[in-house]
């Protein structure tokens, strides 16, 4: 009798589960089957066809009816609009939906018919909560009465998500394909129905008749037990291959573990239709199991014969910090020294623990990946790599392979593991300084873990493996022992953070708790003791220091720091536990000037901007900008000089550029260490403005053109425009011109060679009288004075002999600075040394004003006799 009624369940089930057809020839959608919804708002017309009843108002109506398809099924419909179909007055077919109320939110499928113009074309449409998003875009159909529209359509959906959408204009004689797609996000379905959208006035012009819902390919296969896992220490779950009669899948009997062929107690049914949850007496504990099943039935009635399915089960264990750790890591196998040519990070379990590592999560600083089933076992090594890697690292022990990878840098990175309750396990913050060793840093060699037990982190607990390989994946570390350490902590550098909080530098990891310690830090001018100091994990190698008491601006102070100590007990240095601070005033109008520009620089060159502090302050270039203008003479393409403080001192010349490499090659650099290199903003070589700009405004503005050149001066590329005064406005006429010949064409960190000195008047004078270049170290040159006033001057000296037969031209037409000194070591055009004799020097320079200086003086070339 019982399996009697169990085989009359199941066929019913089968039954209710094959296939939903209504035509209303019965005249009623009320039963057989049983729509609801709007029920009021729709009618059997004559032509026995489910339609839209007479409304007053505009709204949206719907029914629904109950259907269990989502795959492998075929929906077929007639559709019939009587007036022309538009974004206001439109129909859903929903074929899928986990909702009765097709109105709100809800989870599906659906076809619409409705948009603007006399085509129409039917268009499959997902819908998630209220997000709806078209994946068919059906073909455009012309209708040659526009106030009415009849079709047919048939929609598939395989097993497999493949949906295909068909429409027929004959009444289903033929169908065309209007588009397929793959889409499987949603498998089930409770609900089948009709949606319409109207205004008043087309309220009962929706017509809907021949609903079929079916299998597309009869299932005549049986379920399958495909999973098996242990929930708890008394719960099982296991995963079949499709739904499950819930009839079959409750019956204990149908289940048994082998071995002590123990039956589950109780069975209960998930929110997914093939999963059952199974409940046991006994307790489980860390061993294999496999369960074996018998009489499952699907929905449709296919009955399997006996499977299972077995898991391995690891009693819980909630791990503590430091449990598993990060303990090598394989950045730049290139060149490879022996290992496989692919990154990897080994884990070890240090503890005697089985531990689980379902849902933890390794990653670094932009991917993470999250474990599904995997176990460590107790003090195991473990490695991850790519999926793709997985061959090249199995032979050297149990190997994991990611499926998306968290690509290691090569220089830093931060790498973390965290357990299924988002505690860090463990987590390193790495650099190339790690490896120690300038060789190995290049590639090819593995950072190993000195000493896991050690509280301290850091580089100076890492290393670069020893090992002729280049790594031990695998293994224990070559570089592993019990890390000791006799060098004492040093204070690196002191910066301000803002204007109550310092941040301090050391050499090495600091011991956390003494770092944490206010009486250990101790700031001048009357500043005193922080309110807080809080070490900077995962390193522990700089501190936040917090105080009461504000920094003053342009004042500078001096941090002491007593008791800190390493992780080996070392206390720090004395030679090295002070630091200078500074912060500095903010920078107002016209405190650093523009001094030089170069924009259009030689082949190979780049451009750069000199700029000058005109203060008796020193500043920080961190808080200033650098822009150019669009063609509106607006500010454009503003950006940051520094994003650290740069300290320029009083009266300094500073180069910003992007490669201050170049410049050196190409220009004469007085100061090397004066220059900031950054992305400039886009300059033109014609014209163009240059602009600082800081948080009080801007502070100063040059606007430039080629005409500002020397007329005289053939090529502009790779001459600068240097500033003349830095006491007129920068947009003064004539206050840039072109940097003099004789001092290269630019003078980038140092004084302008057009710099005015309103002190000094037109002169010309030697050093000497005599001189003998005869290599003693004593006046073996003869240098040549000049300082000329106001005007841009192009110059030509030559050395004549007492019979005024030209020796020695040393310029020729040549733009020079306003100040200078030209020398002459006596070698004649030839190369030769003059005799001994008097010569005389001529000096002409000419200004663009025509004003002209001409100097002409004797001297006196002698030898020892």
């Amino acid at each position: 009798m019982r399996k009697t009624l169990l085989f009359l369940l199941l066929l019913s089930a089968k039954l209710a589960f094959g296939q939903f057809r209504d035509d209303f020839t019965d005249g009623n959608f009320t039963i057989n089957p049983v729509w609801i919804g709007q029920a009021s708002m729709f009618t059997i017309n004559g032509d026995r066809q489910l339609k839209s009843s007479l409304g007053t108002v505009a709204q949206a109506i719907s029914l629904a009816t109950s259907s269990a398809l989502a795959l492998n099924v075929k929906w077929e419909f007639s559709v019939q609009l009587d007036f022309d179909p538009s974004t206001t007055n439109f129909t859903r077919i929903y074929l899928v939906s986990d909702q009765a109320d097709l109105k709100g939110k809800l989870n599906g499928y659906f076809i619409q018919i409705g948009e603007s113009g006399s085509t129409d074309s039917y268009d499959l449409y997902k819908q998630t909560g209220n997000s709806v998003t078209k994946i068919i875009n059906g073909l455009p159909k012309n209708r040659t009465n526009i106030n009415f529209l009849s079709t047919k359509l048939r929609v598939t959906r395989d097993e497999f998500g493949k949906w295909e959408v068909y429409t027929s204009l004959d009444d289903g004689a033929t169908f065309s394909l209007e588009g397929s797609v793959i889409d499987k996000t949603f498998t089930n379905t409770s609900w089948f129905g009709v949606f319409c959208k109207y205004t008043a006035t087309r309220s009962d012009g929706f017509v809907f008749d021949d609903f079929i819902v079916e299998e597309l390919v009869t299932d005549v296969t049986p379920p399958r037990l495909i999973g098996v896992k242990v929930v708890d220490k008394l719960t099982m779950e296991a995963t079949f291959s499709e739904a499950v009669s819930p009839i079959s899948a409750l019956l204990t009997s149908n289940y048994r573990l082998r071995g002590g062929n123990e039956t589950p107690t109780t069975i209960s049914l998930t929110s997914q239709p093939n999963v059952v949850k199974l409940s046991f007496l006994k307790p489980f504990v860390s061993d294999i199991y496999t369960l074996i099943v018998n009489g499952i039935s699907d929905i449709k009635g296919n009955i399997t014969l006996e499977g299972e399915a077995t898991t391995f089960y690891v009693e819980a264990y909630t791990p503590q910090k430091g449990d598993v750790i990060i303990n090598e890591v394989f950045t730049d196998p290139s060149p490879s020294v022996g290992l496989p040519s692919a990154e990897f990070v080994e884990l070890w379990n240090t503890s005697n623990k089985y531990i689980l590592l379902k849902d933890w999560k390794y990653k670094d600083l932009t991917t993470t990946y999250t474990f599904l089933t995997d176990t460590l076992h107790p003090n195991e090594y473990v490695i991850l790599c790519a999926t793709a890697d997985i061959d090249s690292y199995k032979t050297f022990g149990k190997t994991i392979g990611l499926s998306v990878w968290p690509s290691l840098n090569n220089d830093k990175d931060r790498l973390s593991l965290i357990d299924s309750e988002n505690v860090t396990i463990d987590e390193i913050f790495y650099t190339d300084n790690w490896y120690k060793d300038g060789l190995k840093k290049q590639g090819g060699y593995s950072l190993e873990l000195i000493d896991p037990n050690n509280k301290c982190t850091g580089i100076q607990n890492w290393q670069a493996s020893k090992h002729i390989n280049g790594g031990t994946p695998g293994a224990e570390n070559t570089v592993y022992q019990i890390q000791t350490s006799t060098t004492p902590p040093r204070l690196l550098s002191a910066s301000i953070v803002d204007e109550t909080t310092i941040q301090i530098n050391f050499s090495k990891s600091i011991d956390s708790v003494s770092g944490a310690l206010i009486s250990n830090y101790k700031l001048n001018n009357g500043i005193g003791v922080p309110l807080t100091a809080v070490p900077q994990s995962p390193d522990f190698m700089s501190v936040l220091l917090k105080f009461s008491a504000q920094i003053t601006k342009g004042q500078e102070y001096m941090i002491l720091v007593n008791g800190i100590s390493d992780c080996a007990g070392n206390l720090i240095d004395p030679r090295a536990n002070t630091a200078k601070l500074f912060i500095s005033k903010d920078i107002g109008k016209s405190d650093i000037l523009i001094s030089e520009i170069l924009v259009n620089p030689k082949s190979g060159g780049v451009d750069f901007i000199e700029i000058y502090n005109a203060t008796n302050d020193v500043l920080d270039l961190a808080a200033l900008k650098l822009a150019n203008s669009d063609e509106q003479g607006n500010l454009a393409n503003i950006k940051s000089i520094s994003g650290s403080s740069v300290y320029i001192p009083s009266k300094t010349f500073w180069v910003l550029t992007s490669d201050f490499g170049v410049v050196m090659e190409q220009y004469e650099v007085k100061n090397p260490a004066h220059f900031t290199k950054m992305t400039l903003p886009s300059f033109t070589n014609e014209k163009g403005t240059v602009a600082l700009l800081s948080s009080q405004g801007e502070v100063d503005r040059f606007n430039y053109h080629e005409k500002m050149h020397i007329p005289l001066l053939q090529i502009a590329k790779g001459v600068s425009l240097e500033r003349v005064s830095f006491q007129r406005p920068s947009n003064e006429k004539n206050n840039f011109k072109s940097a003099a010949q004789a001092s290269g064409f630019a003078t980038p960190t140092y004084k302008n060679s057009q710099q005015e000195n309103n002190e000094i008047q037109n002169n010309f004078w030697l050093s000497t009288k005599v001189f003998s270049p005869d290599g003693d170290g004593v006046e073996d040159v003869l240098n040549i004075n000049y300082q000329l006033i106001d005007q841009q001057y192009v110059a030509n000296v030559s050395i004549f002999n007492d019979k005024g037969i030209l020796i020695k031209r040393l310029i020729k037409n040549s733009t020079i600075p306003k100040m200078g000194t030209l020398s002459w070591d006596g070698l004649n055009e030839k190369g030769t040394l003059s005799k001994i004799g008097i010569y005389s020097i001529k000096f002409e320079a000419f200004a663009l004003n025509g004003k002209m200086k001409n100097y002409e003086q004797a001297f006196v070339l002698a030898s020892k006799l």
